[in-house]
Parts: C-alpha cells; structure tokens; sequence
C-alpha cells in the first residue's frame, strides 16, 4: 500500500477538501480523489462523505486516522534518518505553543533552530489549550510546548512551572495588598477565556471551590488584560502570559501558589523525527538557561517554586 496514498487522505482529511489537498501535494484533483478511493478500495472501507459543501470523515476513518498519521510519521522518521547517515538534513516540523510561548520563548527558539538547521521546514502554529491538543490528535503538529495534561496517550516532558497571579487594576482595593486570598477575590468580577482557552482559572476556582461572578468571556490573555486595566474585572493569568502592556495594571501572587506545567508533549519521544529531536534538545536548553537566569534575579525567592500542583482534570 503506497505512502502516497495515505499522505494524500491525510491532507484531505486536514483540508476537509479534494482541491486544497490537490493544490497542496501537486497533483490534480481527480488524481486525488482517485488515490483516496484506491486507498478505500485496499481497505474496504468508505473513509469519505462527498458533498457539495466539500468531503468529511466516516466513523471509520476517524477511528483509522491515527494509524495512519502515525504510519507516515515513521516514514517521515525513516527517511530524515537515512539522509542523516548520508550527511543530508532535510525534513519538517510543525510545532505548536500558546501566543505567550510563541511571543516569549519561540523567537529565540527559532532562530538558534534555523541557524543550526537551515534546510529543515520548520513551522509554528499558536493556539489556545484545546485547539493545540485537536492539533496533536489530528497530526497536523508534530510537537508541543503547552501545559499539562497532553492529550490521552501521547508523551508529556514536564519543563516549567508557570505561577499563577492575580490580575487586577490598580483602582481596584485589593492592588495594595502584598499577596491576595481568593476568598476576597472572588468578590470581584471575573473575566475568564472561553471553552477551549487555556484552563488554568478553571481548575484553580474549582480546587477553592469557587463559582466567580463571570462578566466577559474571552479568548486571548490580550484582550483580558486590556479590559482590567479599564477596571472591568479581575482575573488569573499565568506569569508567562502576562505581557505589560498597561500601566494601570498590577499582579500579586495567591497567598496558596498555583502553578501551570509547561512542557513538550509529543506522540512519542522514542519515534519521533530527528528534527523533532533537535527542536527538543534546544528547548530544553533554552529553558535551563532562563532557570539560571531566574536564579541570579531572584536567589532568594527561589524555593517557593517547588510547590506543585499536578493538573488532573
């Protein structure tokens, strides 16, 4: 059974249309729509409903869909080891992160990757919690740096522990404090992303069990922020994801820390690509370095970070 066969469902599957995936791969869109039936023919099993409206998945397929991801993950694997042994580096990557990853860590990240690796196709794709664990499942990234739990059955490294501060302006009565109690926060009230975004107020509320005055839902840690300063509402929002961007804004630490797990979650660390190897290796050195730099600013404060609140739901 051709790889081709199974790359060029895949990219259907992912376009959710025969002439995008034609459009992507080269070929014409009755050479791929005749590739997929073939595929279906080998299989005995319908893998598309056509439409008007374009195609979308049997029940059958979406069962089939990781197999075969991971079948041309392998291939993938295969083939940038074989060019490895003969001294060529080629191949791909599609990494994920949350927009506070991708504006804080990626940049850095990138350019030492690109620098090192300059004829691997590396792309980035920023998302919110769910949208990069749909991307994880669906194949569409290879890896991830996001927060803890990956999706079910994929490998998570955990990398960094991400507190969680209380956001407010500084018109609000609680700023003057030195640390706030949720109790008295919860008084306030609460701007939160929607469904999907990352879940960190969630699981933290629910611990204290909590059930806040929800005013605004929103999706982008920004546009929260930017709505606090104009004193609409409180919020928790993890460290990383604080990017200043007003003055009337001031964060304080919860008097009982909570934490975000940030790590790399992948398929499997044991069979994933060597250009996913390199990306990890210089991850991993990226963020020991900014441990480092953590301690000289702060060498004092330091062991308040080994406070660790596993995320279980």
């Amino acid at each position: 059974m051709s790889i081709q066969k199974y790359r060029a469902f895949l990219t259907v599957a992912d376009q959710k249309s025969l002439t995008k995936a034609a459009n992507i791969l080269g070929y014409t869109q009755p050479g791929i729509s005749l590739m997929v039936s073939s595929l279906e023919e080998e299989l005995g099993i319908q893998l598309l409903l056509r439409g008007k409206s374009g195609v979308s998945l049997t029940e059958e397929a979406k069962h089939l869909l990781p197999h075969m991801q991971q079948i041309v993950s392998s291939e993938n694997t295969l083939r940038e080891a074989s060019n490895q042994l003969k001294g060529i580096e080629i191949g791909s990557l599609n990494v994920g992160g949350f927009l506070s990853v991708c504006t804080k860590w990626f940049p850095s990240i990138v350019s030492a990757y690109l620098t090192q690796h300059p004829r691997i196709d590396l792309r980035i794709f920023e998302g919110t919690y769910g949208e990069i664990q749909s991307w994880l499942m669906e194949g569409k990234i290879d890896l991830a740096i996001n927060s803890y739990p990956p999706p079910n059955n994929f490998d998570f490294l955990p990398l960094w522990e991400d507190p969680i501060l209380a956001v407010l302006s500084r018109e609000n009565p609680l700023s003057h404090l030195e640390s706030i109690d949720l109790q008295q926060m919860i008084q306030y009230p609460f701007i939160i992303p929607n469904t999907g975004a990352d879940e960190t107020i969630q699981y933290v509320l629910k611990q204290e069990n909590l059930e806040p005055t929800v005013r605004f839902r929103i999706k982008g840690d920004i546009a929260t922020l930017s709505m606090i300063a104009q004193n609409l509402g409180v919020s928790l929002i993890p460290e990383l994801a604080i990017i200043p961007c007003h003055p009337n804004i001031v964060t304080r630490p919860l008097k009982k820390p909570y934490f975000r797990t940030l790590g790399i979650s992948a398929r499997s660390f044991k069979h994933m690509s060597y250009a996913a190897h390199a990306f990890i290796l210089l991850v991993k050195e990226f963020i020991q370095g900014e441990k480092n730099h953590q301690l000289l600013c702060f060498p004092h404060n330091s062991s308040w970070r080994s406070i660790y609140v596993p995320f279980s739901y």
